[in-house]
């Protein structure tokens, strides 16, 4: 077997669909996972009905799961042991999800125990992609089309099982990216590197957003900084928003070490 294949085979890729955003507060809708097998994903996915309030019909509108799809559905809470077998076979693997730290804290919310190690797909997506405009986004659904991903399209987007397999088609290509551009060592296993590669800063030449969006982070006056640094919640360490990456690459623009 290949370091490639084991470390896939040692992957629990999962996702979540909830009633909002905020991971404190949210119920789960919908669990889903992926799993390889001779090869293959697997998929599961299963519906929950919401115990403190219905689904939003925002949420409805995105998902496609309404109130009467999960009406005789159970809770999360109540069918969570099943989930949580599962994730016991993978303990000494990794969980991987695209913005894994929401499915994280949302499962952790729920009563879910998670292996210590984890992945997240979308920041091995803006880390390759950092500073390459023909790639316009690092979101699931965008990435599916623009890499042409071997994903059946009635697979919809927004179900917690068909972004699970999404998901898993994209590691792959990442996968081969790494190996094709040397990020990766093939004769060595892949989870440490990847987990070692994923801790460096992505560091970013041009403003993303704001007044300055566009231009050269070392072409914004020094001042601008200095406002930043006292105003935004991305540059200060103490703040929940806080952004190393974005921090990080401030410091090189200002060729602080």
């Amino acid at each position: 077997m290949t370091f490639k294949e084991e470390f896939l085979q040692s992957c629990l890729i999962l996702d979540t669909e909830t009633t909002g955003t905020d991971t404190s507060t949210v119920e789960i809708i919908e669990s889903g996972f992926v799993i390889r097998d001779n090869g293959e994903w697997s998929m599961f996915q299963e519906l929950h009905k919401p115990i403190k309030t219905p689904i939003p019909p925002l949420v409805e509108s995105i998902t496609y799961i309404t109130n009467e799809m999960v009406e005789d559905r159970p809770s999360f809470l109540d069918s969570k042991d099943t989930f949580q077998s599962v994730v016991d076979g993978f303990k000494d693997g990794y969980a991987v999800g695209h913005n894994y730290i929401y499915d994280m804290r949302v499962l952790q919310n729920n009563g879910i125990t998670l292996p210590e190690k984890s992945i997240c797909s979308w920041r091995m997506a803006k880390k390759i992609f950092n500073n390459m405009p023909e790639i316009e986004g690092t979101s699931l659904p965008y990435l599916r089309f623009a890499l042409d991903l071997e994903v059946p399209l009635e697979l919809r987007d927004h179900r917690a099982g068909h972004d699970s397999y999404t998901t898993a088609k994209l590691v792959e290509v990442l996968l081969e990216i790494m190996e094709s551009t040397e990020l990766i060592d093939i004769n060595k296993p892949y989870g440490p590197q990847i987990e070692e590669w994923l801790a460096t800063p992505i560091i970013q030449d041009k403003m993303s957003f704001g007044k300055h969006k566009g231009e050269l982070m070392t072409d914004i006056p020094k001042s601008y900084w200095i406002w930043a640094a006292k105003n935004m919640d991305s540059l200060n360490e103490d703040s929940d928003n806080f952004d190393s990456d974005f921090a990080a690459s401030v410091h090189k623009a200002l060729g602080i070490d």
